[in-house]
């Protein structure tokens, strides 16, 4: 009986395949553990909100925001490429490329260290030793925390979605959880960030290892792999910068307890955005496989398809945001109308698709164009209209910039030619 209900939907999925254009059995299959994942990653996440929302006080939750944003930045100044090389070439049968591609973060990783170290000094100087110490823990955990989580990429090379969405389950459940055991006890910032970097370096090790252990990866590797991600690292800097200097600049201008409320604001259109990184997540070994003239044919429609449905996403969650404020973050009423208006920047996360077609086939020159102007764009909006219209300003600057990553996204795409 049930041999012959699966026999039914593979043939449904086969018969879809005409009019989506897409191998849905390998969508289907991948995407529902990917989505299992994502699930209960929101899940634990939203937990993680309620808790800090409810138990720690916006100055410290500001504090914690703020270090765990300058600690992305300071990140990205090593080899943070790695990863999407590892997809790539395990993908297409060359596994020795984790343990090389972590060997070579771990080795350029002294640009992590001495960044936190001297903004460490710089905050003792200044007699914050709040933030001394918080970027001190930085600097020794966030070279480890990403240098070891690259078993995710190579996982994601091998296909294996089960086996991804379990062990990416696990190392957002497992900090998450220890975060909310702590913020029962105490509401130090000190000590919240110790237990947070702490936390996720044991697991993204214990996981390594574990993947490590099951899978005995090849010992083949590309040539083209880390020079490749040094490309890709290089190109990456300012993305990482303009990702998080948001936080950064709020804080800055506007003080801890205004980022609380601005975070509050992003932390489920975060959480929304995964569900754009399902579908990413699942193209780009495929993108890999298909030549350029192939992709052209077939991604614009999958992207339409995704568009809509985003939008669906965005008019749901507008509708019904204030009442989940008012039942989960009844402290953080404020960040309603600033998390409705910024749901609007959705729309336009499908169009990173292009963006992954690019990355997926080496298309250096344009992503260089790409992910050299986008940044400095939003950084630069960033700058200049936080300062004169604070969280609005930085909303503004959000949907414009991930408009603008649509349009030269897709204006790349179509203009790569065949080879």
């Amino acid at each position: 009986m049930l041999t012959r209900i699966k026999l039914r939907v593979l043939d449904l999925l086969r018969w879809s395949e005409a009019y989506t254009r897409t191998d849905m059995v390998y969508a289907t299959q991948g995407g529902f553990w990917l989505s299992l994942a994502k699930v209960v990653g929101l899940i634990s996440s939203l937990l993680f909100a309620v808790a800090m929302a409810n138990l720690v006080p916006p100055e410290v939750f500001g504090t914690y925001k703020f270090v765990i944003s300058g600690a992305a930045i300071i990140g990205a100044f090593s080899l943070g490429g790695v990863g999407t090389a590892i997809i790539q070439a395990v993908a297409r049968g060359y596994e020795g490329a984790l343990h090389q591609g972590t060997k070579a973060y771990l080795r350029w990783s002294f640009g992590i260290i001495a960044i936190a170290i001297a903004i460490a000094i710089y905050y003792f100087l200044n007699g914050n030793e709040v933030l001394a110490i918080s970027f001190l823990i930085a600097g020794a955990c966030n070279p480890l925390i990403i240098g070891f989580s690259f078993f995710g990429q190579f996982i994601s090379g091998k296909k294996d979605f089960r086996t991804f969405s379990i062990f990416d389950t696990l190392r957002n459940v497992a900090p998450a959880f220890v975060l909310i055991a702590t913020v029962f006890f105490t509401s130090d910032p000190v000590l919240i960030i110790l237990v947070f970097f702490v936390s996720c370096t044991v697991t993204n090790i214990l996981l390594y290892y574990s993947t490590v252990q099951k899978y005995q990866p090849n010992e083949l590797v590309d040539p083209q792999s880390i020079p490749y991600a040094k490309h890709l690292s290089l190109m990456g800097i300012m993305v990482k910068v303009a990702e998080n200097i948001d936080k950064v600049l709020v804080f800055h201008y506007l003080g801890a307890s205004q980022l609380a409320i601005y975070a509050f604001a992003q932390t489920p259109i975060g959480n929304l955005k995964l569900l754009n990184d399902i579908p990413a997540r699942l193209a780009l070994p495929k993108l890999s496989e298909r030549s350029f003239p192939e992709l052209k044919r077939s991604l614009p429609r999958k992207i339409l398809l995704l568009a809509g449905i985003m939008a669906v996403i965005v008019v749901l969650y507008i509708a019904f945001a204030p009442l989940i404020f008012q039942l989960l973050f009844p402290a953080y009423l404020d960040s309603v109308i600033y998390t409705q208006v910024l749901a609007l920047s959705l729309l336009f996360a499908p169009g990173t698709m292009f963006g992954e077609a690019l990355t997926a086939h080496m298309k250096r020159r344009e992503l260089y164009l790409s992910q050299a102007v986008l940044p400095i764009i939003k950084i630069a909006l960033f700058l200049i209209l936080l300062p004169l219209f604070g969280l609005w300003g930085a909303i503004g600057a959000i949907i414009a910039s991930q408009f603008l990553t649509f349009v030269l996204y897709a204006f790349q795409f179509w203009r790569v030619r065949p080879i």
